[in-house]
């Protein structure tokens, strides 16, 4: 089965971002959705090609009862056509195991499902996994966030390849999906839930899309014709234009890589020069405060993110010249500025003296210069969000 519309877009992504070497076992994440159907089929026509060897997955979360049930036995019996694809599949009592766990809802969900994928990514020494996000979920995931409030980081939308996670059909679009599976009589399983207004994701799919559509005069679907078909080409721009917001978000997280470097100074402790900061172009200067407090932050990369309420005064502190400012950050830390250095500090810390790990490490030389290589050598980019249990940065829907 060849699905002559997708195998391009994969082909472009396991040639780029989610390349992965000859030999390397992939694994699938398979819910037995359209996405995930046509993702697991048309890897495994072009595996030979690229010498990766398949692995599935599936969970089964003990929710929607004999719907459940016909989505495993749907992915086990795709795998037994599909030359015998070994499947990792589990049962699950999810509403169980999320009260043990004081989890609830989509996001206690994505947690479950998320610690399945790894534990059979694990088990099965797969290199990479691989997720069915396509160009409509770009478009859904663009819209949430602008709509929550978001960065350049944010804006770049969900990214091809994130650590293990992978996702190649990010410039394929739902009708593109919907109809090489068609055209080749292949079935997939519908969720009801994917239809429910309870998730905000739902609402933006079946109410914010159209209406957009509505506005810039995109003629309505006939009827009989598919819905995903009207909203192909926003997708496919949406997914072109997160693609070129990732690149310049790379180039200018490169840029604070390196001026980061140059900024760090102090000798109780590494702190940010103000005045160097000050200099910094606006879209570097936010990246640097960003990647500053997750390398020299009293909590280290654990802690939450700078958010929009943390970095508008922190920025307007630097930008103003101010020497002399104090901003709440998470955790109950402060920025404390004086001196023109910017010091990242806990709870009941005073100025000139932070209780963070680094302070206790040995002579102030080393403690600095030991921050220097982490900030060379960490990664130039991160997520912008919550990653779901599959490696989505959304909430609902099963693909």
């Amino acid at each position: 089965m060849r699905l002559r519309r997708l195998e391009p877009v994969l082909r472009r992504a396991l040639r780029g971002p989610c390349r992965l070497p000859r030999g390397a076992k992939l694994l699938v994440a398979v819910s037995g959705g359209a996405d995930s159907t046509a993702l697991l089929v048309a890897l495994a026509s072009l595996a030979r090609e690229f010498g990766l060897e398949l692995h599935a997955a599936h969970l089964h979360h003990g929710l929607r009862g004999r719907d459940a049930d016909a989505d495993l036995l749907h992915v086990r019996e795709l795998c037994e056509r599909l030359q015998q694809l070994p499947l990792t599949a589990a049962r699950w009592d999810c509403a169980a195991r999320m009260r043990n766990r004081g989890l609830t809802g989509e996001a206690g969900l994505r947690t479950l499902r998320r610690e399945f994928l790894m534990g059979a990514f694990r088990a099965c020494g797969a290199a990479a996994i691989a997720t069915a996000h396509t160009a409509d979920d770009q478009l859904e995931t663009l819209l949430l966030r602008l709509a929550r409030g978001t960065g350049l980081t944010g804006a770049a939308g969900m990214r091809a390849r994130h650590g293990a996670w992978l996702k190649p059909l990010l410039h394929a679009t739902r009708a593109d999906v919907e109809r090489d599976l068609t055209q080749h009589r292949i079935a997939w399983r519908e969720d009801a839930s994917n239809a429910s207004a309870a998730y905000a994701r739902n609402r933006v799919r079946h109410a914010v899309v159209p209406a957009l559509l509505d506005a810039v005069g995109v003629p309505a679907a006939r009827p009989g014709e598919n819905p995903a078909a009207r909203r192909a080409g926003l997708a496919r721009r949406a997914s072109a234009l997160a693609s070129e917001l990732a690149a310049v978000e790379r180039t200018l997280a490169r840029a604070a890589a390196r001026a980061l470097d140059r900024l760090l100074v102090g000798a109780s402790g590494p702190a940010l020069d103000l005045k160097a900061l000050a200099k910094l172009a606006p879209p570097v200067r936010t990246l640097v405060l960003r990647r500053a407090w997750r390398l020299l932050g009293p909590t280290g990369g654990s802690a939450p993110g700078l958010t929009s309420r943390h970095l508008a005064p922190l920025l307007r502190a630097v930008s103003d010249r101010r020497s002399r400012f104090e901003v709440p950050l998470p955790n109950g830390c402060r920025g404390v500025a004086e001196h023109n250095q910017l010091r990242f500090m806990r709870p009941g810390d005073s100025a000139g003296r932070t209780g963070s790990a680094a302070r206790r490490a040995g002579p102030p030389d080393a403690r600095l210069s030991d921050r220097r290589v982490r900030a060379r050598n960490c990664p130039t980019s991160r997520p912008s969000g919550p990653l779901n249990t599959d490696g989505r940065h959304s909430t609902t829907a099963r693909r």
